[in-house]
């Protein structure tokens, strides 16, 4: 049986564990598409680094690369840095983050990506216990490749291992003095998504879980440790020394918040999100076969050009059931 006391040696040892295995995963090398993607996106900002997740990394990666989107974050030293249009700076400042659309030719076909922008202070800042909501600690949570400069690697690292601990700090929370692994992860990421409106099904997290191999087993005693949560191990089963933090309530705050900033969220990525409505159109066909063939008016205009397409959409999947 193992322990993870918490004094501050033991908390200095847990965050370098946790660097440990986030080191680990980032030395894994990218698959060719994924790394086709990564080179476009860096030559575009040559002096961030980037940093690699979701489904393109985990439960989609056996699926045909054209047919994903996948997710990378660009992070700079600042939003100077990023960008040079002010009313961006203040966006990205405002409502993090700025979400962009990205396809680029390659010998797998046309492949997509959506990338966000975020400052390395602002990144920290989001990723940790002060922020409330889940919205970048959770995603962080699961396994990232850091690609770019090595001068941000180290404070990267540390960003990663924190967002783990907050999320596993307040997944942990949701439960009892005993949990397993399984249980903890279930738990937290049922309940982000709720806190997002997303509309995954229930066996969502499972694939994820399922997908990371064994980041969860690792991850999770020591991240309960750099969050002060003394624990003891056995197998897959983590014993608190005492309750974590109840969170329920602030999970369901999370829930009523989530919804504000998802709609705020989307408005903004109507503005920011280049390319985003034939992103949309892409998916919509992809899930449903319907093709709404976006004019280039409503690519001039997306935010005006959204009602008559959802309409046009709507159409086209009443002809085709009554086809069907």
């Amino acid at each position: 049986m193992a322990s993870q006391p918490t004094d501050q040696a033991a908390q200095d040892a847990a965050l370098n564990a946790l660097r440990g295995h986030v080191r680990a995963v980032s030395a894994t090398p990218l698959n060719e598409p994924a790394q086709h993607l990564l080179d476009a996106l860096l030559a575009q900002h040559p002096d961030a680094a980037a940093l690699f997740y979701g489904s393109g990394a985990s439960v989609a990666k056996a699926d045909d690369p054209a047919s994903i989107i996948y997710d990378f974050y660009i992070i700079g030293e600042s939003y100077d840095a990023l960008y040079r249009s002010g009313a961006m700076k203040l966006a990205n400042r405002l409502m993090p983050p700025n979400v962009f659309y990205f396809e680029t030719p390659s010998p797998f076909g046309i492949l997509r990506a959506k990338y966000a922008v975020l400052s390395i202070d602002h990144f920290e800042k989001l990723v940790s216990d002060k922020t409330f909501h889940s919205y970048f600690w959770a995603r962080f949570a699961q396994p990232c490749r850091i690609h770019g400069p090595t001068e941000m690697t180290d404070r990267l690292e540390i960003a990663l291992a924190t967002a783990v601990a907050t999320f596993c700090k307040r997944a942990a929370g949701l439960l009892n003095e005993t949990f397993s692994v399984r249980e903890l992860w279930l738990a937290g990421l049922g309940a982000s998504y709720k806190a997002e409106l997303r509309a995954e099904d229930k066996s969502r997290a499972g694939k994820l879980i399922d997908s990371y191999g064994g980041w969860t087993a690792q991850v999770t005693p020591p991240a309960l440790a750099y969050a002060g949560l003394e624990n003891t191990v056995d197998g897959d089963v983590i014993d608190l020394k005492e309750n974590a933090p109840k969170t329920a309530l602030a999970w369901r705050l999370r829930a009523v918040q989530g919804a504000f900033l998802s709609v705020l969220r989307l408005l903004k990525g109507t503005q920011t999100f280049k390319g985003g409505i034939d992103y949309i159109a892409w998916k919509i066909k992809r899930h449903s076969g319907v093709d709404l063939e976006i004019t280039d008016w409503e690519r001039r205009h997306p935010m005006l050009g959204a009602p008559g397409a959802a309409i046009r959409y709507y159409k086209l999947r009443g002809q085709m059931k009554k086809g069907a």
